[in-house]
C-alpha cells in the first residue's frame, strides 16, 4: 500500500470489514452458508494481500481513489470463488446484486453530479490525469455539454490495469456494470455506450441531471433484478 497514509489503510480495512459481512450473506444465498462462512475468511486474506499491490492514485487528493479501493474488494471475491471453481457469471451477479443492494441504502452517499463545485474538479482532474503522475491512474477527457450537461471520455482504466495485473479481466465488465444502480439511485441519468473493459477505445459516459440511466453492460440486463 505504498503511498496510502496510515489513517487511509485502516479506513479501508474498516470499510472491508463492513463489505465482508454483506458480501456474505450474497454468496450464502447461492451457494449455502457453510461455504459462504469459508468464503468470507479466504475473501479477508485476499482483500489484505491484493492491499500491498493495490496501485496508488492520489489517494484522498484523487476523488477516483475510491473506485479503485471499492473494486478491489470486489476483485478479492472474484479471485477466491474463481479458485474454487465458481462461474463467472454466478461471481458477476453476486457482486452485482451487492452493489445494488449498497447504492439503494446509501444514496445519499453518491456525489451529485449536477453540483458545480463537482464538476469543475472534475474538469480539472481531467486536465491533470494527461500528465500520468500516477500510472496506475485513470487517464481522462472533460467533454462539454450539447445534449447532456458534461461528459468524460476515459483513455485508460485504473481498475483494467489493476485487474489485469490480477489476470481478471473477464471480471472488469462487472464493475462497470455497477454504474447502473449508482446512477439509477443517484439520480445522476449517466448514458453510457460504450467501455474499454468491453473492447471499445474508450469509456464515455455522459451525465444529463433527471434523464434516464442508459447504460449497455454485455453482462448485466437490469431487467433481470
Amino acid at each position: 500500500m505504498t503511498g496510502y497514509s496510515a489513517e487511509e489503510k485502516s479506513k479501508l480495512l474498516l470499510e472491508f470489514k463492513s463489505f465482508n459481512k454483506a458480501i456474505k450473506q450474497f454468496i450464502g444465498k447461492k451457494f449455502g452458508e457453510d461455504f459462504a462462512k469459508t468464503a468470507a475468511f479466504q475473501i479477508k486474506k485476499e482483500y489484505n494481500s491484493l492491499l500491498e499491490d493495490m496501485p496508488y492514485i492520489g489517494g484522498s487528493d484523487n476523488p477516483l481513489t475510491i473506485t479503485i479501493t471499492s473494486t478491489t474488494q470486489y476483485l478479492a471475491v472474484y479471485l477466491v470463488l474463481k479458485r474454487r471453481g465458481k462461474d463467472l457469471k454466478d461471481i458477476g451477479e453476486i457482486c452485482y446484486m451487492h452493489a445494488d443492494d449498497f447504492f439503494k441504502n446509501n444514496s445519499d452517499e453518491i456525489a451529485p453530479m449536477d453540483n458545480p463545485q463537482v464538476i469543475g474538479f472534475l474538469k480539472y482532474m481531467a486536465s491533470e490525469s494527461e500528465n500520468r503522475i500516477y500510472p496506475g491512474d485513470f487517464v481522462f477527457e472533460f467533454v462539454e455539454g450539447e445534449d447532456f450537461d458534461f461528459g468524460l471520455d476515459f483513455e485508460e482504466c485504473a481498475i483494467c490495469k489493476f485487474f489485469h495485473e490480477k489476470g481478471a479481466d473477464e471480471f472488469v465488465p462487472y464493475m462497470c456494470a455497477m454504474d447502473i444502480p449508482e446512477s439509477k439511485y443517484g439520480h445522476l441519468g449517466l448514458k453510457r455506450t460504450m467501455t474499454l473493459a468491453e473492447g471499445e477505445d474508450k469509456c464515455d459516459f455522459r451525465y444529463r441531471k433527471g434523464a434516464e440511466t442508459e447504460i449497455k453492460s454485455t453482462v448485466i440486463n437490469e431487467d433481470d433484478f
